[in-house]
């Protein structure tokens, strides 16, 4: 039951960070901080070996330098490499390459989706509303801690920390 509340805080904490990029192109910086503390509570509830937990760890870091690269040539916000770091700590070796891959494929349908909202036709309906107003008014930004969100939410499940903990 522990472990259940653990898991939908941590899907949770993922959406707050996908709807506050919707919202404001931005994704604060507590949101990473709290899914970071949330690693520990599952890894030790899952009972995760000390070397898998350097596995879990190094993947992390590597993602959050593979992020910080991608920022510096402007490709992603320091947010979504930070969040992208988050999430990737959580999948280990195993959950990886599913959680790289669901982030690519929800980055491709985003950015189809958002050349969509800026065709005319669709654009002046969006216009009617307040909240979509403001998505299109802010141009071709697209906020990409939506597919980081949708890829960890898909490829989390797959992941061996959720099967470790599934098993206990």
């Amino acid at each position: 039951m522990f472990e259940t509340a653990l898991y939908m805080l941590v899907g949770a904490t993922m959406i707050v960070a996908a709807t506050y990029d919707v919202l404001t192109l931005t994704i604060p910086n507590w949101i990473s901080l709290a899914l970071i503390a949330l690693f520990p509570l599952l890894a030790v509830r899952a009972r995760l070996p000390l070397h898998e937990l350097g596995r879990h760890v190094a993947i992390g870091v590597v993602a959050l330098a593979a992020g910080i690269a991608a920022f510096a040539v402007g490709v992603v916000g320091g947010g979504d490499a930070k969040l992208f770091a988050a999430v990737a700590l959580f999948m280990g070796p195993l959950g990886i390459a599913p959680y790289v891959l669901a982030v690519a494929i929800a980055g491709g349908v985003l950015a189809m989706i958002f050349m969509l909202m800026h065709q005319q036709s669709v654009e002046a309906w969006m216009r009617r509303s307040a909240v979509l107003a403001q998505i299109v008014s802010r141009g071709a930004a697209i906020p990409y801690g939506v597919a980081i969100v949708a890829g960890g939410l898909f490829a989390f499940p797959a992941s061996h920390l959720f099967t470790l903990t599934a098993l206990t």
